[in-house]
């Protein structure tokens, strides 16, 4: 089996596995990712293009938020394709490249200056920041029925613009190659734009403003 074969399964398999994930997770997010991982990985030049697509196009097929929090039976599938699909050399680095890429995980393991997960990360968070981080947020908020905003107790309560301070804000810090840095700049920027007239808005809306 070629390597074209085993892409075209791996994204048979991705496809089937991501039905039941919101608009902001689906195959979309994996395409833009992919891009975003090839051009970083153009411009630096530090991993295998093989892995880090197939890694790419698996890192969420784990996600315990659409998972039931079975990350282990997700992952043991994934571990399982990857064998049936010939894929026994990288398996283990990829795994490890999905199980380090998440913003939430906090106690992270392995060999983190891998250059798969490096660029994986990094497209991943690109992809959660600009505008599109923005709609992603919003759909998701919907998705679990968050609340928009709550002034009131914004500091204490989940809702779509908390989840900015929480993450999305961070994430221009948290970028690894000099190429996703310089990506993140222009994207922080619109998030900080966008909060600004959000606020202005809001304001209005509630009546703290009543001229325009």
């Amino acid at each position: 089996m070629n390597m074209n074969d085993i892409i075209s399964m791996t994204e048979e398999f991705v496809r089937q596995k991501m039905t039941a994930y919101d608009s902001g997770h689906d195959w979309w997010h994996i395409e833009r990712v992919r891009r975003i991982a090839k051009f970083i990985n153009e411009q630096e030049a530090i991993a295998d293009p093989f892995t880090l697509d197939v890694a790419v196009l698996l890192h969420d097929s784990a996600d315990s938020k659409f998972a039931g929090n079975d990350e282990v039976d997700g992952y043991a599938q994934i571990e399982e394709f990857m064998v049936n699909a010939g894929l026994n050399e990288i398996k283990d680095s990829v795994i490890e490249a999905i199980r380090n890429v998440s913003f939430s995980n906090k106690n992270p393991s392995g060999n983190l200056n891998d250059p798969v997960l490096l660029i994986l990360q990094d497209a991943d968070r690109l992809d959660a920041i600009g505008a599109i981080g923005i709609a992603r947020a919003f759909n998701y908020g919907g998705f679990r029925n968050n609340v928009i905003y709550d002034p009131e107790v914004a500091d204490r309560t989940p809702s779509t613009i908390s989840h900015f301070y929480e993450k999305l804000l961070v994430l221009k810090y948290r970028m690894n190659t000099l190429t996703a840095k310089r990506l993140a700049a222009e994207r922080h920027e619109f998030l900080e734009i966008f909060l600004k007239q959000f606020y202005k808005e809001w304001e209005f809306a509630t009546g703290a403003s009543n001229s325009i």
